[in-house]
């Protein structure tokens, strides 16, 4: 029995991406950008939304509080983040980017930009174009569902 031609590509699609994102991952991990791939994410985080609780943080990366708070530590150690007591709640710690944390996630960013450019360097610029469309499309279309 013949396979229709949308399930082959779809199959194809899942074993090239899955093969691309592992390399890809690999790579990124590879580089010596100083954070770990949690640990970008939450930089990445803050410098987007300013200053976060814990519990904010463990809800956007679907893990518990406490497993943040190590991380946090880590962090704060380094010196890449900062802490701070709400005035009206002393319970309530708000967890916001150090000006060196701020330096370190742009200095990740340039390397992990490097990587993936390398990456996305063997398409032609028409066909990098058409891949770009192709994502926002699909991104657009999930928004979309999730509403």
């Amino acid at each position: 029995m013949e396979r229709a031609p949308f399930t082959v590509l779809v199959e194809r699609l899942e074993h090239a991406f899955s093969l691309a994102v592992r390399k890809l991952a690999a790579d990124l991990a590879k580089e010596e950008i100083g954070l770990t791939k949690p640990q970008f994410f939450i930089l990445n985080l803050l410098s987007k939304r300013g200053k976060c609780t814990v519990s904010e943080l463990a809800d956007e990366m679907f893990v518990k509080p406490s497993a943040i708070t190590t991380m946090i530590d880590r962090l704060y150690k380094s010196g890449f983040v900062l802490r701070e007591r709400d005035e009206e709640d002393r319970r309530v710690v708000y967890i916001q980017l150090s000006e060196k944390g701020r330096h370190m996630l742009q200095h990740a960013r340039a390397e992990r930009r490097k990587i993936i450019e390398r990456y996305l360097s063997q398409l032609q610029l028409e066909e990098l174009e058409q891949f770009v469309h192709i994502i926002e499309k699909i991104v657009a279309t999930n928004e979309k569902e999730e509403k």
